[in-house]
């Protein structure tokens, strides 16, 4: 992976005409959840892949989650890899059987706790047992033990009680309940993102909520995280960077491979620190991303939101360089 060095061309360009945004968001099109109280929960679910409509039009939000489909649904989001394995359930068989795998090698879900050694995939899953998977999959299991799955949940806002103080732990929970409860159970594991991170644990945390989100991070040296799209555990395939530097008082971010990936995450970063004129300065990246190398003549630098933006191009050629002021 070829680095780009920090100095920055004191190059202004006067830009009359700005490209049309490319659109980054892969959120689907749902007839619906249109008006529906969880649509961008719904959204960076179906963006991270963590769950899947019944169809391009559908994604059904008031129907019942099952205990196999919520599994997968936390297995995945929650980036643990699911096992080829055989287990002690006699009921394993389908496309559920690597995730009921998973969750019982993570201790998720334990055998004894399910009847005559079924798992009953396609029943309805409770509230009671999403507490008790979600806080599991924190590894609280004994807070969960000590205090209740329930009280945990609530104490943690991965899950919120009724009106009347219950917890409603016997109730069948909706698809987008689900979503919701393991939106909140990653928000009580990577910590709840801030307008301008800038410890590495405050960046991971705004990475990881992105809508776009994809693959995996790894904390790096100082405060950077690197990103890795595709979920791999080659290094090479982190071909993107995002870091605070105390000194310069800078959020920077390196794009090494302009796949669409990236693009789109680089997109919902922008939002975040151009909350009104993100696309403007999305369109200024690509802008940047498009050039062929030219000594002295490959950045803009330019105020949105009256923050410091500037891209520049590195003499690789591919890679670009964003830096972002406080």
């Amino acid at each position: 992976m070829q680095k780009i060095g920090r100095t920055v061309l004191a190059v202004t360009l006067l830009v009359t005409m700005l490209m049309s945004a490319q659109s980054a968001s892969a959120a689907a099109a749902f007839t619906d959840t249109k008006t529906h109280w969880a649509k961008e929960e719904i959204a960076v679910a179906v963006n991270q892949g963590w769950i899947n409509g019944y169809d391009t039009k559908t994604f059904k939000p008031n129907a019942n989650i099952t205990r196999a489909e919520f599994l997968k649904s936390l297995v995945t989001a929650m980036k643990i890899k699911a096992a080829d394995a055989d287990t002690p359930f006699v009921d394993d068989t389908g496309w559920f059987r690597s995730y009921i795998a998973a969750g019982l090698k993570q201790s998720i879900i334990k055998v004894g706790e399910y009847k005559e050694n079924t798992f009953a995939p396609n029943l309805p899953i409770t509230r009671e047992e999403i507490a008790r998977m979600t806080i599991r999959a924190l590894g609280k299991d004994a807070e969960g033990v000590k205090s209740g799955y329930l009280a945990v949940t609530k104490k943690l806002e991965i899950m919120k009680g009724y009106p009347d103080g219950t917890m409603g732990g016997a109730k069948n929970a909706t698809r987008a309940e689900s979503v919701e409860m393991i939106i909140n159970t990653l928000t009580a594991k990577n910590g709840k993102p801030v307008a301008y991170p800038k410890t590495k644990e405050e960046l991971n945390a705004l990475i990881q909520s992105l809508p776009s989100f994809k693959g995996n991070t790894t904390f790096g040296r100082n405060q950077k995280i690197l990103v890795n799209q595709k979920g791999t555990d080659v290094f090479e395939d982190n071909t993107l960077t995002v870091e605070y530097d105390g000194d310069y008082k800078q959020t920077f971010i390196y794009i090494y491979e302009p796949t669409a990936d990236n693009k789109a995450l680089v997109k919902d970063l922008l939002k975040n620190y151009y909350p009104k004129s993100y696309e403007k300065a999305y369109t200024s990246y690509i802008m940047v991303n498009d050039m062929k190398f030219v000594e002295g003549k490959n950045s803009i630098e330019t105020k949105y939101d009256g923050v410091l933006f500037i891209a520049y191009k590195g003499n690789s050629n591919k890679t670009v360089g964003i830096v972002i002021g406080e």
